[in-house]
């Protein structure tokens, strides 16, 4: 970036002896082109940035209004004005100065004549320089960044190479200003970490300069599902730090959807794979490249798109579901979204297909699918939401093979599972169910019994049925379970408390029915 003091130490500036009348505090201003000006009257003639020069011509004329004058000159953004004295203007008019004074504008004369020609043949080639020069950095951030996204890079990898091109200190932080991860550059870590939950948050979430520090950071992940910042701590980097980190941010949030394909993949599978990766992170304007890969692979680009997700519990089975595509007569690729989940871009296919794929996917499947859509670069939030369909419908006890899932089946599992890493939950859940936990089986037999009593909707007739027990024998055992609560079992809103405990404790680690956690160890 060119400013208002990178121009005046040009030599053919220099030559002009020049002196800095006012804005002496502006001459960061960047320069956007060099502009030879004697008119008056510059409204709507500018587009900002740029640096005027002048023999003072148009300043002479009867009835020059400097208020007005400079007043049209801050309001189009100008960066500055440069004036040579002579014949034409010894002195700056004293009405002149007050303006720009008042105004804060950088105002320059001049005391020996320069040739203004020269001035701009330097500047614009100082900018055309520049520009050229931001066109190579932004393709090498670009392939920087592509090649990470598609390797399986890690974390500290993408921050290395962040602030390797930055030459600076790069900061991932989480939502609560915490740093997780960092590379310090020649600042240390000591320096870069400072007191930094309380410098992040005053920093605030905008771009350069919008703190006392003048930070730069971006948002991490998905819209609507953010995970955290990718900061830099520092002034100086100007554009170039909101390029990097966008890149950065984009590649991090990959990596956290998506697990690399494996090395022995074949060509076209691999392309695949990359695809949907790319997926993950496309925008509108990437929906024409997006398109032309796809043609290229051999599919249609018509019928609309759809996400879907398999979820597998030996392990995301990506050659199986590929397999079910071909069976099924379905158009689609895949790519390996987790460790347990194949993600799924369907192209135009009908309802009847969809139940044909699920069919022919391995019992142990679960399929969850999105609702179509026409534009290809809006498959990537789908995935997301197909990829937590099939892995709640696919901890949900009874789960039924060979059927497609979608959010609207979810119900309250589906809400759990979003809040499942919320630490209130978890406390919540413990709390409702603390007396029978503390059991000395932890509480495993009076669990079942709290399910089944759940499960028959407080019919003591079905529970009985259930238990195979007769009616009284049912009604002592629960009002057993209800001393050791401490509850009354009759009670909606306690019996909502109680299942959507037992819910909570069925989508932990071990699935539906899992044994009770072992409280006198933490786990």
């Amino acid at each position: 970036m060119l400013t208002v003091a990178d121009v005046l130490a040009l030599p053919v500036l220099v030559a002009g002896a020049p002196r800095v009348r006012a804005g002496e505090d502006r001459l960061d201003a960047p320069v956007r082109w060099v502009h030879v000006s004697e008119q008056a009257d510059v409204t709507g003639l500018l587009g900002g940035g740029e640096l005027l020069l002048s023999t003072g011509l148009g300043l002479t004329r009867a009835g020059f209004d400097a208020d007005g004058y400079v007043g049209a000159l801050v309001e189009a953004g100008a960066a500055g004005l440069v004036v040579e004295l002579g014949e034409v203007l010894p002195a700056l008019p004293a009405p002149l100065l007050r303006a720009a004074r008042a105004g804060g504008l950088p105002l320059v004369e001049l005391h020996r004549a320069i040739r203004f020609v020269e001035v701009t043949e330097r500047v614009h080639a100082r900018l055309l320089d520049a520009q050229h020069e931001r066109l190579r950095f932004a393709e090498r951030v670009h392939s920087t960044f592509a090649a990470l996204g598609t390797s399986g890079a890690s974390t500290r990898e993408v921050l290395e190479r962040a602030a390797g091109l930055l030459d600076a200190p790069v900061v991932l932080e989480d939502l609560a200003h915490r740093a997780v991860d960092h590379v310090p550059g020649r600042s240390g870590t000591v320096e870069v970490l400072r007191d930094w939950a309380r410098r992040s948050r005053r920093e605030g979430g905008g771009g350069p300069g919008g703190g006392p520090e003048g930070w730069t950071a971006v948002a991490v992940g998905r819209p609507g599902e953010r995970w955290g910042r990718l900061v830099l701590p520092g002034r100086g980097a100007g554009q170039d730090a909101g390029l990097v980190l966008e890149r950065a941010a984009e590649v991090l949030t990959v990596l956290r959807l998506l697990a690399a394909g494996g090395p022995g993949e074949v060509t076209a599978d691999r392309a695949h794979g990359d695809l949907v990766s790319d997926l993950l992170r496309a925008r509108p304007v990437d929906e024409p490249a997006l398109r032309q890969r796809l043609r290229a692979l051999g599919l249609p680009v018509r019928g609309g798109f759809a996400a879907g997700a398999v979820h597998t519990p030996g392990g995301a089975d990506r050659p199986a579901v590929a397999a079910a595509l071909r069976a099924a007569g379905v158009v689609g690729i895949t790519g390996v979204l987790g460790p347990d989940v194949v993600g799924v871009l369907l192209v135009g296919a009908a309802e009847r297909s969809l139940v044909r794929l699920a069919a022919e996917l391995p019992a142990s499947a679960t399929l969850g699918v999105t609702a179509p859509g026409e534009r290809l670069s809006g498959t990537g939030e789908g995935f997301a939401e197909a990829r937590h369909v099939a892995q709640v419908a696919a901890a949900a006890p009874g789960r039924a093979p060979g059927r497609v899932r979608r959010a609207a089946d979810l119900g309250v599992r589906g809400l759990l599972w979003r809040l499942r890493d919320d630490a209130r939950v978890a406390e919540f859940a413990e709390g409702q169910l603390a007396p029978l936990l503390d059991a000395p089986d932890g509480g495993r037999a009076d669990l079942e019994l709290l399910a089944h009593l759940l499960a028959s909707g407080g019919s003591m007739t079905r529970l009985a049925g259930l238990l195979h027990l007769s009616r009284p024998a049912a009604y002592g055992r629960v009002q057993r379970l209800a001393g050791r609560l401490g509850r009354d079992l009759d009670d909606p809103e306690t019996r909502l408390a109680l299942h959507l405990a037992l819910l909570v404790r069925g989508q932990g680690p071990g699935g539906p029915g899992a044994a009770p956690p072992n409280r006198d160890h933490g786990e």
